[in-house]
């Protein structure tokens, strides 16, 4: 009897999570509410305060779920490409990176929601989730550049320059589709802008001299 009500519970925490990754990046946090979140995964409003005593404890669930998919996809990424020379080991993080972007456009939505925000949420992510990403992109972006790769410049500058321009057509891909009568989620579509984002910030010696 403990178990089946231990697997209930942890099935309606996740259903509250998926319906908060949805309503979150959509609305940003403000915007959402509780019972537009219990409503979307068919839970009790009233059984709610059980899994998260308040709208922010779900908001934190959500973001850490979601930053812990991607965590898994990169980490797994990373373990393949030991063998490969550098700059077809940076294509393989990158073409992750855009993979999940496509898979996932609610991170980077979300990321922006509280982008704007400036308080003690904003604060808990950029410290928990977004800096350790920040120091990976300048390391990768410093290694680059010493073997002849990587485009120079402001580091801070070229990491936001790398993730709208790897992002950006997924997060606002209805967008995208109406303006260019084209599907950004289009796996052909993807690995060409793996390419082309690849080239714009990591070009190879022959991209360069051209």
């Amino acid at each position: 009897m403990e178990r089946t009500h231990q697997k209930r519970s942890a099935e309606t925490r996740a259903k509250l999570i998926e319906a908060g990754v949805e309503i979150f990046s959509a609305r940003g946090f403000e915007g959402a509410t509780t019972r537009a979140i219990a409503l979307r995964a068919g839970v009790a409003l009233a059984s709610l305060p059980y899994h998260f005593k308040t709208k922010e404890a779900l908001w934190k669930a959500v973001v850490d779920d979601i930053f812990g998919r991607f965590t898994e996809t990169m980490a797994s990424a990373r373990s393949g490409i030991g063998d490969l020379e550098e700059r077809e080991q940076t294509r393989r993080m990158l073409a992750a990176y855009v993979s999940f972007s496509a898979e996932s456009p609610e991170l980077l939505r979300i990321v922006m929601q509280e982008g704007t925000a400036g308080n003690e949420r904003s604060e808990w992510l950029v410290e928990k989730h977004l800096r350790p990403n920040f120091e990976y992109v300048k390391s990768e972006t410093r290694r680059a550049v010493r073997n002849g790769y990587g485009r120079s410049g402001r580091l801070e500058h070229i990491y936001y320059m790398m993730v709208g321009a790897a992002g950006l057509p997924y997060v606002v891909g209805p967008e995208f589709q109406l303006l260019t009568k084209l599907d950004p989620f289009d796996p052909e579509m993807i690995e060409a802008h793996v390419d082309s984002v690849l080239d714009l910030f990591y070009p190879s010696i022959s991209v360069d001299s051209d």
